[in-house]
């Protein structure tokens, strides 16, 4: 299974009533097994996957050709997903401030696979973050809280986190609205990797 297969799956098995009561029953394991499992598939597979997805939009009859280019700009780093993100954070990584734009990544908050076409080019969706730190926050080792302070997970080594220049619960102005705050819950309970 691709990374871009997986999130489409966890997608549907975290919306699964039965999944959830288990879940709750067996105290998160459930999901945090899930959470191991994609970190390993995303640390391990070449390919996201979704190359056939991007054909499928292509394809798609139904869908208008500007929504097609927008969607599928979105996914490669390019169009109104990247260009809203740079305009709200000012050009600007939210944790290191810098400001090359060949080093800053339109990175979505819930995973593209798993997101529907209005979520995809959604700005509360995204983060503008410098490439080393949009690795960490697509592979589950960082998150935010609601306040907008840093999470790491404990798979990041103490000497790793030094280098990176991270502290657990450093506060960054990520401008946190109600619809950002959903996206980040999801990547918080679905993502993140305790």
């Amino acid at each position: 299974m691709s990374p871009f297969e997986l999130d489409l799956a966890i997608s549907l098995i975290i919306s699964d009533a039965d999944f959830t009561t288990k879940d709750i029953h067996e105290k998160q394991m459930c999901r945090n097994a899930l959470k191991q499992y994609r970190y390993f598939l995303n640390t391990t597979a070449e390919d996201s996957g979704d190359h056939a997805y991007m054909e499928e939009i292509e394809n798609d009859r139904q869908l208008p050709e500007t929504e097609k280019t927008a969607i599928i700009q979105s996914r490669i780093g390019q169009g109104v997903f990247r260009k809203s993100l740079i305009n709200k954070y000012n050009g600007r990584c939210i944790i290191t401030g810098i400001d090359l734009p060949e080093l800053l990544v339109a990175s979505h908050i819930k995973p593209w696979a798993a997101s529907s076409n209005k979520e995809r080019l959604d700005v509360n969706n995204g983060l503008l973050l410098s490439a080393a730190y949009d690795r960490l926050f697509d592979k589950g080792l960082i998150t935010f809280n609601r306040n907008g302070e840093i999470l790491l997970s404990p798979l990041i080594r103490t000497e790793n986190i030094e280098r990176l220049g991270l502290s657990q619960g450093t506060k960054y102005n990520l401008q946190i609205n109600r619809s950002m705050e959903e996206y980040l819950s999801y990547h918080r309970d679905v993502l993140f990797v305790e």
